[in-house]
């Protein structure tokens, strides 16, 4: 086990420290950090956060105060006028973006006016009235049942048999779109690993420094080794672009009201985990199979991009992930070993993925994990030595056999 280590160690330094790793690493969090300047930046220049004006007829808004609700910062003032007159001179002076007027007979009377110049306040904005009006209508001493309910609902449509589940307004986009990035950013992750781990064999067997490791290591220390060290750089990478996302968006929620409540879903954060380690191993045993069988780099790279179509095939059906998440078709594609984690992310935003498929696919997937990371050790012991030289698939199926080992 010592050896072992000690090669998943050296590799890990080896890939880490090289400038190529750090100049790929670096790249998202200087993406993010560009996009999010520029985000701000327009924000900044277009964000309207002039006060709201309103006149109240009933008199059920005076000696109105701003909120004071848990977790969420009101943005904007709202200015109480006398009656419509000054409403209208303060608009047009451009001191209030709007002005709302409340009927005498308000609140059995719910018909609200709003008034504006050229352009309408923005969602958010009114979402924020909303709920200062609430808050304000609320008694002298209310009770944690009406203090919830000044800060209004969230509403969650789900279909009668429970497959299907979505939120509504702003966090229903996210809830949509946040898995669908994170199945790119997962593609991204996966195409990178298998570039690293194609490099495992083809770079030593080139430069002929397999014998010598040979000689102090077996096959199974060198390939488990590797392996690890190379999940360990997958992992590094996450991490990093994790950290830079999070810090975006707690920047992004002091710019955007909307993005207030809105929760992380770390339900599936933690299901990306279970199925990562599993499937990185996957594409090292593959890669290192294909880098064992190759003669030269270039075709063990044509290979590779072949085999790559195996870990994207769920790209092709993102359309009827949108439309049927629950179609035969794709529950096959999240039971699917190399199509497992990419499937079930882009279906999580969709429908409620039942507990068994999710476990029945980690079940298969590491139990392929465990085999193909075998088979590769036993194909890269046959191929190990023999430079500039192809195996065969003959060749290579047979050192699967009990007897090809020895």
């Amino acid at each position: 086990m010592r050896k072992f280590w000690l090669v998943a160690r050296q590799e890990y330094r080896n890939r880490v420290f090289r400038r190529s790793f750090i100049l790929g690493t670096l790249v998202i969090p200087v993406i993010i950090a560009i996009l999010l300047i520029a985000f701000i930046f327009t924000i900044i220049i277009t964000m309207d956060t002039r006060p709201i004006g309103y006149v109240d007829h009933s008199g059920m808004l005076e000696g109105a105060v701003m909120p004071e609700i848990e977790g969420y910062n009101f943005i904007i003032d709202f200015l109480p006028f006398p009656d419509e007159p000054d409403a209208e001179a303060a608009l047009r002076d451009e001191q209030i973006q709007a002005y709302y007027v409340f009927p005498a007979d308000y609140p059995d009377n719910p018909q609200i006016d709003l008034y504006y110049l050229e352009d309408a306040p923005e969602s958010w904005t009114i979402n924020e009235f909303e709920a200062y009006v609430r808050y304000n209508l609320l008694p002298d001493n209310p009770t944690p049942e009406q203090k919830l309910a000044a800060r209004g609902f969230s509403l969650t449509v789900r279909s009668a048999e429970g497959s299907r589940e979505y939120e509504v307004e702003g966090t229903g986009f996210f809830t949509i779109m946040l898995p669908f990035g994170m199945m790119m950013l997962l593609l991204f992750i996966i195409m990178g690993g298998s570039g690293y781990f194609l490099q495992i064999v083809t770079d030593e067997k080139e430069s002929r420094t397999m014998e010598l490791m040979m000689t102090s290591v077996s096959p199974g220390q060198l390939i488990g080794g590797k392996s690890v060290a190379l999940v360990a750089v997958g992992l590094t990478q996450i991490i990093i672009w994790g950290l830079s996302a999070v810090i975006a968006w707690l920047i992004l929620q002091m710019y955007l009201p909307g993005l207030n409540g809105i929760p992380l879903p770390w339900d599936m954060l933690l299901v990306i985990a279970m199925f990562f380690l599993p499937t990185y191993a996957i594409v090292a045993g593959m890669m290192v199979a294909i880098g064992s069988v190759s003669g030269e780099v270039q075709e063990a790279q044509q290979i590779s991009g072949v085999i790559n179509l195996l870990f994207t095939f769920p790209v092709f059906f993102a359309a009827l992930a949108f439309a049927n998440p629950d179609h035969p078709l794709m529950i096959a594609l999240s039971l699917w070993p190399t199509t497992a984690m990419i499937t079930i992310v882009l279906r999580w935003g969709m429908t409620v993925i039942p507990w068994w498929q999710i476990a029945l696919a980690w079940v298969i997937n590491v139990g392929t994990a465990v085999l193909v990371i075998w088979a590769a050790s036993r194909i890269f012991r046959v191929g190990m030595l023999r430079y500039g030289q192809r195996i065969s698939l003959k060749t290579a199926f047979g050192a699967l056999l009990p007897k090809s080992g020895q």
